[in-house]
């Protein structure tokens, strides 16, 4: 069963893909465009699976490609990706944290981790004694659902509003019997619904897969930021504001500006990382996103490129860079002794080697600047 909006390969991306590589590589033989076909559609899932380790996505990618493309000729959908993913072990950080930045991206809702983990349980149960294979996605769906009922509705954004923030909303708690309530029906709607098949096409022109919509999410306030292994330099301290502002202004950046400043240095405290590591960042990603660049703000609300690009994700600056901190702080664990950090991080967090060395030069650089 499809899952409206989840869908990442589907059957007209495939059929795409197979006609372009039969037209662009006609004089190669058959199993050549087979190989190329295969590699592509690899690299279609695996950028949509949660930011795991190369070898687990790697890993994912084949599994989904060969028991939902192959065998049962549907769509990859963000279903299947979470129905495979239930079956890693959550209890390491390093499997757990990714599906949960996954999962709150994909549902547009904010969650802690007790409550993420609730949802796990929730899932789970739902998975074994479901009727379809998309049992424990529809079942969080409806969890989410039920705390987006909590909140006021937000105002929608527009390009005019220029700013990049959401609306803080206020927050309830969530009722245990209102969650067991959702489940209980989503269950119910799974076991009323029909399965239907999917069939490969051949579509006439190459289409692009959609790009996640923006999120509206209220604003994290109280969410505890896991702890950093990064060394003493990288971790969070006190920086000159003006001086930073000169800094950025020097490099004709928006990122001078509010809300962009605010809301990296309030993650960069809460998550104990360095301001200007964070900056240094943008400035690797972005070149500070400057002020006079047609999109330019657009591309603040994602000066750091998380799940792929600003283009990709365009969402707001607080949440992007709450993405960008808890992503090094994942990647900041288990570095050996030996190794330096940004090239430590550099492993997962960009496909260029020599971004750990881009970013680190703009750090120092701005960190001479802060010490003037």
């Amino acid at each position: 069963m499809r899952t409206d909006g989840a869908t990442m390969l589907t059957p007209t991306d495939i059929g795409n893909i197979r006609r372009y590589v039969k037209i662009k590589y006609a004089d190669l033989p058959s199993h050549r465009h087979a190989e190329i076909v295969a590699d592509a559609m690899q690299r279609v899932v695996l950028k949509g699976l949660p930011d795991y380790s190369e070898e687990v996505k790697r890993e994912l990618a084949a599994d989904l490609l060969r028991n939902v493309v192959a065998i049962q000729q549907r769509p990859v959908g963000a279903e299947h990706i979470f129905a495979l993913c239930l079956t890693l072990d959550h209890e390491d950080p390093l499997l757990f944290e990714p599906l949960h930045a996954w999962m709150e991206q994909r549902l547009n809702v904010l969650m802690d981790q007790e409550m993420f983990r609730g949802f796990i349980a929730e899932a789970l149960r739902a998975q074994t004694s479901g009727k379809t294979d998309d049992s424990a996605w529809r079942v969080v769906q409806s969890l989410a659902a039920g705390l987006a009922v909590q909140e006021s509705p937000a105002v929608p954004y527009t390009a005019d509003s220029g700013s990049g923030q959401v609306i803080k909303l206020p927050v309830g708690q969530r009722s245990v019997k209102r969650t067991i309530l959702y489940a209980a029906l989503s269950v119910l709607l799974v076991m009323m619904t029909t399965l239907y098949g999917w069939h490969l096409a051949e579509p006439q022109a190459i289409t692009k897969p959609e790009a996640p919509p923006i999120a509206m999410k209220p604003e994290r306030t109280s969410l505890p930021a896991a702890k950093n292994e990064l060394p003493s330099e990288l971790q969070y301290v006190e920086v000159d504001r003006a001086r930073l502002t000169a800094y950025l202004k020097g490099k004709n950046s928006i990122l001078a500006d509010s809300p962009y400043m605010d809301a990296i240095l309030a993650v960069a405290q809460e998550f104990d990382i360095n301001p200007l590591f964070l900056f240094a960042i943008t400035g690797q990603e972005q070149g500070f996103v400057p002020r006079d660049h047609e999109q330019a703000k657009k591309i603040a609300n994602n000066p750091f490129n998380v799940y792929h690009s600003w283009e990709d994700y365009n969402t707001t600056i607080k949440q992007s860079a709450a993405i960008a901190a808890r992503t090094i702080t994942r990647l900041s664990k288990d570095k050996p002794s030996n190794v330096d950090a940004f090239t430590w991080i550099n492993r997962q967090y960009a496909e260029d080697p020599n971004w750990s060395n881009g970013v680190r030069s703009i750090f120092n650089a701005m960190k001479r600047h802060n010490q003037q």
